[in-house]
């Protein structure tokens, strides 16, 4: 078996408390203890690289990524990169991107904020955090025909590549709101140039997996100890186990008490109906 890749996934980089904030001390905590234990980042050309087939993952490697596009990870998140030298992608949803550098601070504004394009270009040029898509209206997949799927996805290929002059090749890494997509999307994305698309899974990618279903774990608000606890699982020595473990508890959580005890010849009642989330 090869080496697995963590791919780690946070939003916004700040103290407002929100379910996808991330304090910038806990984010910081978050990264210098991977600094610390020797773990380097790769960049999206460097993950593609590897996950071809044909090439062995590097061991102590991870993917770090931020979805949306929110403005704290130029103002808090860049400086802890930065110091500890690690390079990261951030999945832009591209309607989002303001045009005015300047913004108002209005508290519909402050729930928002998000990078302008000229943020943007100066982070792709920095080196410590490039972008790629997270589509371009941010929407449900299930409100969205096969036509509008497309046209959503090219509309982002559009604006990334007019706004930070490269070519629309370069952006090959998708990321889908959610992490839901099915195999219909993921065929259109496919012929839009998106070799490699990503979901949401508490598990690491294995050069041997999909490129289709790339699986991120979201860290959004981890504490410490919990970070360094889902991290290991999914790269120390229990990851073998986990990885086996984890597909079979996700499917035991997402199934209704009663389908269980039905499968078992157990009496129900409704009261002990319930189905966990993950």
């Amino acid at each position: 078996m090869g080496t697995r890749i963590p791919i780690l996934t946070y939003h916004r980089i700040d103290d407002d408390q929100l379910s996808t904030s991330t304090s910038p001390s806990i984010f910081a905590r978050h990264l210098h203890w991977l600094a610390e234990n020797g773990w380097r980042s790769l960049s999206s050309e460097e993950f593609a690289f590897y996950a071809n087939r044909k090439n062995s993952m590097p061991s102590k490697s991870f993917l770090l990524t931020f979805d949306d596009g929110y403005e704290s990870i130029a103002s808090a998140a860049l400086p802890v990169l930065k110091n500890l030298n690690f390079k990261s992608i951030c999945f832009a949803a591209t309607k989002q991107m303001r045009r005015s550098v300047n913004r108002t601070h209005s508290p519909k504004e402050a729930e928002t904020a998000f990078l302008s394009w000229q943020q943007v270009r100066e982070l792709q040029t920095g080196g410590f955090i490039e972008f790629q898509s997270h589509t371009h209206a941010h929407a449900q997949l299930s409100d969205q025909t096969s036509s509008q799927v497309a046209s959503d996805l090219s509309c982002s290929l559009e604006l990334l590549s007019g706004e930070l002059g490269l070519p629309r090749s370069y952006f090959r890494h998708l990321a889908w709101p959610w992490g839901y997509s099915d195999e219909e999307a993921r065929g259109i994305a496919r012929k839009c140039g998106f070799i490699y698309q990503y979901t949401v899974a508490r598990s690491a990618f294995l050069n041997t997996s999909s490129l289709q279903q790339i699986p991120r774990t979201c860290y959004d608000g981890a504490t410490p100890v919990n970070f360094r606890t889902q991290f290991q699982l999914q790269s120390g020595a229990l990851s073998r186990l986990w990885h086996v473990a984890y597909p079979v508890m996700r499917s035991i959580r997402h199934t209704p008490v009663r389908s269980l005890l039905r499968q078992t010849s157990m009496p129900t009642a409704a009261t002990h109906e319930s189905r966990a989330s993950d």
